[in-house]
């Protein structure tokens, strides 16, 4: 790489394989099925715990075997090879013997978000002609009203406490919650309990295993739908794998007596393939949590202090500032990730500052991805892990290369121009499921026959090699004048004064017009606030054109935050509190 002259352009001269040795260039990515995968990495260590749920430990032994009892039942009730199986469940246990008895089948694992309205859920279960349903009893109410109106004719509940310690499970959860379910069914669907479902294995002779094909599908996550219809995601085992791959390198390293902490839903690809499949591979233990807050993820880091956990950067802001957390121990977080967000510099400082002061020996690992792409296009690495440089994401990943683009001209860019971040990556999704126009406007066709996803973000790549995200393209209005403003642009401004800890902007209709208002946080001890924003205010219409400084300004405690971890915009949008007008 050092005596290979520079052209310009990052697709070209892949800057970011400096950080590769010669032996993680060389891995090959498998090719199996993910189950084969995981059980070729863990075969030979059936007493290892593979799972920690509630205290109950999941040795590799118990999980082959319950994939196995999985597979078969599955196999017995009717479900072929391409059939989608439908969950609506959180991490635990059984989810996981699913996806990969779905592996073995090769069948598809689909993750139904159960945030989804009623017509999201009718719609995207019935273009699958899914016949079955696994829901855990915890969240049947999110779907019970779209069942009457779906191709579902079977559902199987799953207790909450199914693999919970029996002692345990009397003390935090109802009992009977999962009978009460099946005995009043609602009269379309016949409903059974996970143990009769089980019961289905016995029936089934031979083996359930179907050979492994190239670009099989294997889990279907879903777009969030917040720009439109939700779109059904599918994933590889090819693309899987790739993604695990990654991990397997120099920068990323584990043992098998690591712990990851499950914190993002199993609904996203995040959640699936890099916070339960990825570490099964590498032989670690995972902590699935099927309980998504803020208060979880304090509760989860104080009682099995793990060695890595992946969540959305506001949980991290949380345990920063938690009173419980102030003698927290981290001495054995190897690495500390957070993804899903931009972490801004001070943030980023913050975060790292009480890291160090509790005994981290690392500091925050930093991502970039979407479920179309693998969940992964970007990371911090051991190489990169100290080089401070804001709003940067990482290299990417190995086996993935990332430009920016012209939106105009479809062109590549040369190195810190700001466009489209386009990826070119193995990890990539299979399609949208059941509709070609939309996965034909996701990837560009380039020149030479390389097929771009086109990420809908805002960056640019520098010599290093280090992607760095600005904000998505769709993150921007356009006034009255017909003046496109990119809102991230605002807030980069705002958030260079040191007594801000948060800012959004966002447009509003007021009186018929569109009014930018900045939602401001401010660091802990601020006064004047008022006379802070005014100082904001000046400066900006030195900085900004005219039309991109806001007239509003609201101050708030915290920003809300969505069930998903991310910030939630649209609570913002929505926010009648009344703001300060300049």
């Amino acid at each position: 790489m050092g005596s290979k002259p520079m052209t310009g352009y990052p697709s070209i001269d892949k800057p970011w394989l400096k950080y590769y040795t010669k032996e993680d260039l060389a891995i090959q990515i498998p090719r199996c099925t993910v189950y084969q995968n995981i059980y070729d990495r863990n075969k030979d260590f059936p007493e290892d715990v593979a799972i920690l749920y509630y205290g109950n430990k999941i040795r590799y032994r118990t999980l082959f075997s319950k994939v196995e009892v999985c597979a078969r039942a599955l196999r017995q009730i009717g479900i072929r090879p391409g059939d989608c199986v439908t969950l609506c469940t959180a991490g635990m246990p059984e989810a996981i013997y699913l996806v990969l008895a779905c592996s073995r089948i090769g069948a598809i694992a689909n993750f139904i978000n159960p945030l989804f309205t009623k017509d999201q859920m009718i719609d995207r279960i019935n273009e699958t002609e899914a016949t079955w349903l696994f829901v855990l009893d915890a969240m049947y109410s999110y779907i019970e009203t779209a069942l009457p109106e779906t191709c579902i004719r079977n559902v199987v509940i799953v207790p909450a406490t199914n693999s919970i310690p029996s002692v345990l499970s009397k003390l935090m959860y109802i009992k009977g919650e999962a009978k009460k379910i099946v005995k009043q069914g609602n009269g379309t669907q016949r409903f059974l309990r996970w143990k009769e479902f089980c019961a289905f294995s016995r029936d089934f002779a031979g083996s359930p295993d179907v050979p492994y094909q190239p670009d099989m599908p294997t889990v279907m996550v879903y777009s969030s739908g917040s720009t439109g219809a939700s779109k059904g995601i599918l994933l590889t085992n090819d693309g899987i794998n790739a993604t695990i791959m990654y991990y397997k390198t120099h920068s990323f390293s584990c043992e098998r007596s690591d712990t990851f902490l499950q914190m993002i839903p199993v609904w996203f690809s995040t959640g699936i393939v890099l916070s339960i499949l990825m570490p099964l591979s590498l032989g670690m233990t995972i902590i699935p949590e099927p309980r998504f807050s803020k208060e979880t993820f304090e509760n989860d880091l104080l009682k099995f202090r793990p060695t890595l956990t992946l969540t959305a950067t506001s949980l991290w802001q949380y345990v920063i500032s938690s009173e419980r957390m102030k003698t927290a121990d981290f001495s054995r977080m190897k690495y500390p990730i957070t993804g899903g967000e931009k972490v801004l510099p001070q943030d980023e400082q913050r975060i790292n500052q009480y890291l160090r002061d509790h005994k981290c020996n690392t500091k925050l690992y930093k991502g970039y991805g979407m479920c179309e792409l693998g969940g992964t296009i970007s990371s911090s690495s051991n190489a990169l892990q100290y080089k401070e440089k804001p709003f940067g994401t990482g290299a990417p990943i190995l086996g993935v290369t990332v430009s920016a683009f012209d939106l105009t001209t479809n062109k590549e860019l040369p190195y810190g121009q700001h466009g489209e971040i386009r990826v070119l990556s193995p990890a990539r999704m299979k399609g949208y499921y059941k509709n070609p126009e939309a996965t034909a406007d996701f990837f560009k066709e380039d020149e030479q026959g390389n097929v771009w996803g086109c990420t809908g973000d805002i960056g640019y790549v520098d010599e290093d090699g280090e992607v760095f995200v600005l904000g998505r393209a769709t993150d921007s209005c356009r006034l009255e004048n017909g003046a496109l403003v990119y809102l991230f642009d605002i807030e980069a401004e705002i958030l260079k004064y040191e007594a801000v800890s948060q800012c959004k902007v966002v447009d509003i209709e007021d009186n018929g017009s569109i009014k930018l208002v900045a939602h401001l946080v401010f660091q802990e001890g601020v006064e004047n606030k008022g006379e802070v924003i005014s100082s904001i205010w000046h400066d900006l219409r030195k900085t900004l054109p005219s039309h991109m400084v806001p007239e509003y300004y609201k101050i708030r405690s915290s920003m809300p935050v969505h069930a998903n971890g991310k910030r939630d915009v649209g609570a913002l949008k929505r926010d009648k509190l009344d703001p300060v007008k300049i």
